[in-house]
């Protein structure tokens, strides 16, 4: 008998889970269910993913066999890729969606994150990481506070790609972009490097009829 979802590996147990993951210098965990098509297609193409990045583990959870767990980790449909660093929750993105996986795994292995880096350096490469780049609570499908919702709400609304930054799972980036961008509250929007604002700008620009415009950089 072969398990339905066998690659990455399965977790057994929320304590495999953990042991797992506290071994881990990076893990790729994607949360899906045996019944899920998408899932199943999503396994097979982060299969190849595991000889390109072999200082990431990648590990399976079953979302319904261990739910507690799922929902820990603010998964509210399958599937759902959560990205851990040092045992942290440093991203993560709902579905199947290979090219925005492909992206962050690139960016997540790049000095952005190498802790041995300056955390200038970092934070220099973490805003640049995408041409519009999102500092907020929680994530772009499960914001966690009404001012990153509403910053969402009105990006989704332009059309533009952009990326994103849960300053929640990170201490010491929540901290230090503060400094770094001289702006004390969250969310902080970036457009090619360069800090655009917060709320109260981006409806400023939307006023105006500037918003558009300012994220393509013109």
């Amino acid at each position: 008998f072969r398990h339905p979802r066998t690659m990455p590996a399965p977790a057994a147990t929320v304590e495999d889970f953990e042991a797992r993951i506290a071994a881990a210098e990076m893990a790729l965990v994607h949360f899906g269910a045996d019944w899920c098509p998408p899932c199943k297609e999503l396994d097979a193409a982060l299969q190849p993913l595991e000889s390109t990045y072999t200082s990431v583990a990648f590990i399976n959870v079953n979302a319904e066999e261990l739910s507690d767990l799922a929902e820990s980790n603010g998964v509210e449909s399958v599937p759902h890729i959560v990205l851990f660093k040092g045992g942290k929750k440093m991203a993560e993105i709902s579905g199947a969606k290979m090219p925005e996986i492909k992206a962050m795994l690139a960016s997540m292995t790049s000095i952005a994150f190498d802790d041995s880096a300056p955390i200038e350096v970092r934070l220099k490469a973490l805003v640049n990481r995408d041409p519009v780049m999102l500092f907020m609570k929680g994530s772009p499908e499960a914001p966690r506070c009404g001012f990153s919702r509403q910053t969402v709400e009105m990006l989704n609304e332009t059309k533009i790609p952009y990326g994103t930054f849960d300053i929640l799972g990170n201490e010491e980036v929540r901290q230090e972009l503060k400094k770094f961008s001289d702006w004390p509250t969250y969310p902080q929007l970036y457009v090619n490097g360069e800090l655009v604002g917060g709320l109260d700008i981006l409806k400023e620009l939307k006023e105006n009829d500037e918003l558009l415009s300012t994220l393509k950089g013109e």
